[in-house]
């Protein structure tokens, strides 16, 4: 399944932003599901390899731009469960595409799947203002099977970021396979 849409450039005073993801705890067992984002070049790799896939386990971009802030493990709280700030002057010229990603972690060993999942979102905000520049739910009973959504990218097109709502099931099962897939692309 897929809702891909036009590209919609950031306001300009947009210069940090923020992701969000969220979900409702489950009484039955508990769902964890992580938020990633991958720097890509202009031929689509990662540009620096390994260290260019931000998560829970690298949570720092070496250019201090990209940082994930925490990493739930429950869903439990309201509002964001975890966050990713985004500081785009600081961005290397190098990198022309983020790739924001979110996956059940160890969903496949444990039969979980996006199907399952509670109100389940991820969302991009402008940091100064909390301003939602996008938003889309996670939730979707026809995502048996599925572990891992690409969720959205942010493009660099003649110096104007741009950013792409393009959710989509993934074939994919964990981050190993997504790294593996952009240090080969």
């Amino acid at each position: 399944m897929t809702s891909d849409s036009v590209p919609q450039p950031l306001p300009k005073h947009v210069s940090q932003l923020r992701c969000g993801l969220g979900w409702d705890a489950q009484i039955d067992a508990a769902l964890d599901l992580d938020m990633a984002v991958l720097a890509l070049g202009v031929d689509g790799r990662l540009v620096s390899g390994k260290s260019s896939l931000i998560y829970a386990g690298h949570p720092r971009h070496g250019s201090g731009a990209i940082q994930l802030l925490n990493d739930n493990l429950t869903g439990e709280g309201e509002g964001d469960d975890e966050a990713l700030l985004i500081h785009l002057p600081k961005l290397p010229t190098e990198i022309t595409q983020l790739l924001f990603v979110v996956s059940i972690d160890c969903g496949e060993e444990q039969k979980q799947d996006f199907s399952q999942t509670e109100n389940a979102f991820w969302r991009i905000l402008d940091h100064a203002n909390q301003q939602v520049l996008l938003q889309c739910s996670l939730s979707n009973p026809q995502w048996a099977g599925v572990t891992m959504l690409r969720v959205a990218t942010l493009e660099r097109r003649d110096m104007q970021w741009q950013l792409v709502l393009g959710l989509k099931a993934s074939p994919l099962k964990n981050l190993n396979e997504l790294l593996h897939q952009y240090l080969s692309a």
